[in-house]
């Protein structure tokens, strides 16, 4: 049995399948028609289209959330993505109407102009909780987006600057020796309530894993509704028991989950688009 597990690196672990048969690493599935079906970036692609869409582009990245919330803070980092920028701007200038649903959405209505703006794709990678049994040929999701600090959020991206002074001086000494950090944390709070996890099943007859290069991710489809961001910053002092100066920004994007796939970030392909958030 092959798993994988979640993490910012990709960890294997290798188990013998007694009753369900062995469980093999994913691969791509074929590529015929990638070319005229792959999605070359988020930034610039309307919900719909990434909605409907049968490949992605290979190593998508889909939109940075941190630049999605440094336009929406109104301080563009140097370098962002203009068209992430100006979507912001856009759909901040109209006033704010939720989705339709019903006989509009049944009857396969585009979105309105503002909604689509509204549209952002986050990818997460992730390396455990997914596995395919090919006996039966079913391929199992269940993988956790919590955010380490706060269960009820999705965590987006996280970066951290600086050492920690953590068994290498005390408290005193820790900002004069530079033992300075800073965590920036970018969130989604789900309008769905507490539901951070990732999950489904889905038979795939045809599922080939022959190739598979274990390079997964999951990709959230959003759609932001007020108040869009809030941001967080606390700081805290050096303690013996934490001799390090830590600030930490905590921002929190809102909105609702719209869909939920299964890729391989590599080669583009879509595994699966039939997954679903549950507590």
């Amino acid at each position: 049995m092959l798993l994988l597990n979640r993490g910012r690196g990709a960890a294997l672990c290798m188990t013998c399948a007694l009753s369900c048969g062995p469980v093999c690493t994913f691969a791509a599935a074929p590529h015929g028609g990638h070319a005229a079906s792959a999605v070359e970036g988020a930034s610039s692609t309307s919900a719909q289209v990434i909605l409907s869409a049968n490949a992605l582009a290979p190593n998508f990245t889909g939109d940075d959330p941190a630049q999605v919330r440094d336009a929406l803070a109104g301080h563009p980092a140097p370098g962002q993505s203009a068209s992430i920028t100006n979507r912001v701007r856009a759909f901040l200038s109209r006033p704010f109407h939720k989705a339709q649903k019903g006989a509009s959405a049944a009857s396969g209505a585009s979105q309105p102009r503002e909604q689509t703006e509204r549209t952002f794709t986050f990818v997460i990678p992730v390396s455990y909780g997914v596995r395919y049994l090919s006996r039966k040929k079913v391929l199992s999701v269940n993988v956790s987006l919590a955010a380490p600090e706060n269960p009820d959020a999705i965590l987006l991206k996280q970066t951290v600057k600086g050492q920690s002074g953590r068994k290498l001086v005390v408290a005193p000494e820790a900002k004069e020796k530079g033992f300075v950090q800073t965590f920036d944390v970018i969130q989604l709070k789900p309008q769905s309530g507490i539901k951070t996890t990732v999950s489904g099943r889905i038979v795939l007859p045809s599922f080939d894993h022959a190739h598979g290069n274990g390079d997964f991710a999951i990709v959230l489809i959003c759609s932001l509704a007020p108040p869009y961001l809030t941001d967080d910053i606390e700081h805290s002092a050096p303690t013996d028991e934490e001799p390090t100066d830590i600030t930490r920004r905590t921002s929190t994007l809102n909105g609702r989950v719209d869909a939920a796939w299964l890729i391989d970030r590599k080669e583009g392909t879509i595994i699966t688009k039939r997954l679903h958030l549950v507590k």
